[in-house]
This record gives C-alpha cells, sequence and structure tokens, in this order.
C-alpha cells in the first residue's frame, strides 16, 4: 500500500483507479440467511417477517443497494438469499411486521428477539453480517414474544 500510496502523489496512477483497485472483490456467490423463528413457548412461528438490505454508506444517510423479506414457514423456518450487489457496504437484517405477526414498538402484538451466545437478546437495532461472511450461509434464530 506504501508504494500505491507513493506513485499516487507522483501522479503516476489515478485517484480513481487506485481507488478501485482497492475495494474488496464481492462474491460471485449469494449470501444465504437462514433460520428458525419461534415463539414465547419455544413453537414454530408462522409469518413471522425478516428483511435483508444492503447499504452503500456513501454520503450522510447512504443509499440502499437492494431490500428483501421473507416470512417464516409453518415450521417457523424462513431463507433469504441476495447475490451482493456492487457498492454494497454494510448489509443487515431485522425483524418486520406481517399482517399475521405484527411488530410496532409500542403498538404491536410481539417483540423480536435474537439468539446469542445461547440466550436470546432483544432486537434494537439491525443485526450486521460482517464482509468476511458474504457469499456464505449464515444461521440466525429468531423469537417473537407477545407483549
Amino acid at each position: 500500500m506504501k508504494r500505491r500510496k507513493l506513485l499516487q502523489i507522483l501522479g503516476l496512477i489515478p485517484p480513481a483507479l487506485l481507488a478501485a483497485s482497492c475495494k474488496e472483490k464481492l462474491p460471485s456467490t449469494p449470501t444465504i440467511v437462514t433460520g428458525k423463528i419461534i415463539d414465547e413457548n419455544g413453537l414454530p412461528l408462522e409469518g413471522a417477517g425478516l428483511r435483508l438490505s444492503g447499504t452503500d454508506v456513501k454520503g450522510f444517510a447512504g443509499a440502499e443497494t437492494f431490500s428483501i423479506t421473507a416470512e417464516s414457514d409453518k415450521d417457523g423456518n424462513y431463507k433469504l438469499s441476495q447475490l451482493i450487489p456492487k457498492d454494497t457496504d454494510r448489509i443487515g437484517i431485522l425483524p418486520r411486521s406481517t399482517d399475521k405477526v405484527p411488530l410496532n414498538i409500542g403498538i404491536g402484538d410481539f417483540v423480536s428477539y435474537q439468539l446469542k451466545n445461547s440466550s436470546y437478546d432483544k432486537v434494537t437495532a439491525p443485526h450486521d453480517i460482517p464482509s468476511s461472511e458474504w457469499g456464505k450461509t449464515v444461521t440466525l434464530h429468531y423469537q417473537f414474544k407477545k407483549r
């Protein structure tokens, strides 16, 4: 990297080409997020929603590069699959409200929790999926509890 910086200073490499060469190559296989959603009794919960989205974090607010949703099936299983688009810097997953399983802080019928280190922690922000996991299968489990 020191050599590139020296060449940039000398004007031998255009800055745009230098930036592009430093950007990590995105995987050619989709990122798959899968798991199970259960209710407060440990039973599979059908119709619970999740949203997987990507963001280009340049600029003040960033721009969304993709957004997909899924609902759990009768066995509580869900699967999201996405080939990561160019310019994606961050991927996150967050529970979302559905007709069958409404989530709405202070109003909705359910509160969501994510399994972390053998216990369920209340979801307060999107779970970021590190770029080292892009193009692989990631398993995340959730529990939705009625208020």
